[in-house]
């Protein structure tokens, strides 16, 4: 089954502030749609410079037709349009108007259900006339009323017409995927897209729940954590580490996984490398340098050893994902791994991989770093690689 389109309504007023949302959103919208109110506002020109601008893009105008159907739409589809609505409740000889004129333009109509009393009824008769798409739409004010598509999209579905299925009413990320597969072919999104802080990163999301695969997902989410990375870590990480004596890393549960990966990648660099709570890891002492991964940085066992090496006088590093915390509150440097808003929705990563994967990457980047500024040979860093395995 292909995958649905997705479709961006442009509700705005405002002709700059409808160019600057379609530039940012358009690498993951398929339809944009000059909303109701837009076109009202802007006229005709607004489609001709979306289809100048955007010419890969379907431009959908939202002209709820009700009266005078081939008239109306003539103009819209000579400007550019690919597809115009026209109400359901309009009446066949309007709706049969309206396909006339897409039809001379190679185009297509969408009829809008919206306020149709039987709309399996109506859906049927419009595919009888030659209708392209039939859209199940729960508009504002309904949405405003606690109503939504979802059980008119399953009653339309299920007819199986040869026509496609366009839904819009309150869609989102948390309900995105639910749409798709409830049969529909187009998925129309608003305020989730427009009125989200970033509506390019929000495009973006609505459209890896339905296109990308988990492997993409987790790539595209450990890219973002390490983007919003300071750019300096691993040459300050390998400046701590160099002007120590012995290293000690230590972590718990996944990190701690993560931090006799990094121990071992250490000690094949030349490193005097330990890991906190191995039988043969001798006492720390002033000089040395304790590396503590905890995202959350309030990890009670890490805390514990904090600060007991404190005690003992050796040096603390933190890589965390906060600036601020407990286990940071003692430590002399913390390496803070992305941002909080990186972590606040995490798709197709289950139980909080996020940070673990995240870190890992970046100290293997760390340590190809070292390697590359030291001249290390690899052939020198495969004497240290166990041989008793």
């Amino acid at each position: 089954m292909a995958k649905p389109l997705i479709q961006l309504a442009l509700d705005s007023l405002d002709i700059n502030q409808t160019i600057r949302l379609a530039t940012a959103t358009a690498p993951y919208v398929d339809i944009f749609e000059v909303g109701t109110p837009c076109i009202k506002h802007n006229g005709i020109d607004l489609v001709k410079e979306l289809k100048q601008r955007f010419p890969d893009k379907l431009i959908l105008v939202d002209l709820k037709t009700m009266d005078a159907g081939e008239y109306e739409a003539t103009p819209f589809y000579a400007a550019g349009a690919d597809i115009c609505t026209v109400l359901g409740v309009s009446g066949l000889p309007t709706i049969a108007g309206v396909i006339k004129a897409a039809n001379a333009h190679n185009a297509e109509v969408q009829v809008d259900l919206i306020n149709v009393p039987d709309k399996v009824a109506c859906a049927r008769e419009c595919a009888k006339l030659g209708a392209h798409i039939v859209g199940v739409h729960t508009g504002l004010d309904a949405q405003a009323a606690g109503q939504t598509p979802y059980a008119d999209l399953q009653k339309i579905a299920g007819l199986k017409l040869p026509v496609r299925i366009s839904v819009a009413g309150g869609i989102n990320a948390a309900t995105v995927e639910q749409v798709a597969k409830a049969g529909a072919d187009i998925i129309v999104v608003g305020a989730a897209i427009y009125g989200a802080r970033s509506p390019a990163d929000a495009a973006r999301e609505i459209r890896d729940l339905i296109y990308a695969t988990h492997r993409q997902l987790i790539v595209r989410k450990i890219s973002g954590v390490l983007s919003a990375t300071d750019s300096s870590t691993s040459d300050r990480l390998t400046r701590l580490i160099d002007s120590s004596g012995r290293i000690f890393v230590a972590g718990a549960g996944r990190s701690g996984l993560v931090a006799k990966f990094f121990a071992m990648r250490l000690m094949h660099g030349g490193y005097e490398t330990y890991v906190v709570g191995e039988i043969v890891t001798p006492s720390i002492r002033q000089g040395d340098l304790l590396i503590v991964i905890s995202g959350s940085g309030e990890t009670e066992t890490m805390m514990a050893f904090t600060k007991r090496a404190k005690e003992l006088g050796a040096n603390i590093a933190l890589i965390c994902t906060k600036s601020s915390s407990s286990i940071g509150d003692l430590a002399n440097v913390t390496f803070q791994i992305g941002t909080p808003d990186k972590y606040s929705k995490v798709i197709g990563m289950p139980m909080g991989t996020t940070f673990e994967l995240s870190t890992l990457l970046l100290l293997e980047a760390t340590v190809s770093h070292i390697i590359h500024l030291k001249k290390i040979p690899e052939e020198q860093m495969r004497t240290r690689h166990a041989n008793l395995e």
